[in-house]
């Protein structure tokens, strides 16, 4: 304090002065805490939300993979089940099922069993 040209004063309208601005001060930084600390909130809340939404478009998006598949494998047994049903209109491949199934054959003919 030597070397100062100006002092400060130490009246009580001074010291009043000090303690105000100190208090406001406590008041600001109490205030900017509350707002960081809603803040907060509010981002781990939405952070929540999003990993469960995430989460749960994951799911329906492994459903309908196994759906697809699903379908796919649908689609070739229904593809097979109309070309059966179109070689069931041809008689040549009703007798070919009849004598490999049944055992059956044709006037003349002698049926070898080789499975056995």
């Amino acid at each position: 304090m030597k070397n100062r040209k100006v002092v400060r004063l130490e009246t009580p309208h001074a010291q009043q002065m000090s303690m105000d601005r100190a208090a406001r001060r406590r008041v600001h930084i109490r205030r900017c805490k509350r707002i960081v600390a809603v803040f907060a909130i509010i981002f781990l809340f939405l952070g929540f939300q999003i990993v469960r939404s995430r989460h749960s478009l994951a799911e329906v998006n492994a459903s309908i993979r196994q759906t697809q598949t699903q379908l796919a494998a649908q689609k070739a047994k229904g593809r097979d089940l109309n070309q059966q049903v179109k070689q069931l209109h041809d008689p040549e491949y009703i007798q070919q099922v009849i004598r490999s199934k049944y055992n059956y054959s044709k006037k003349g003919e002698t049926v070898y069993n080789l499975n056995d």
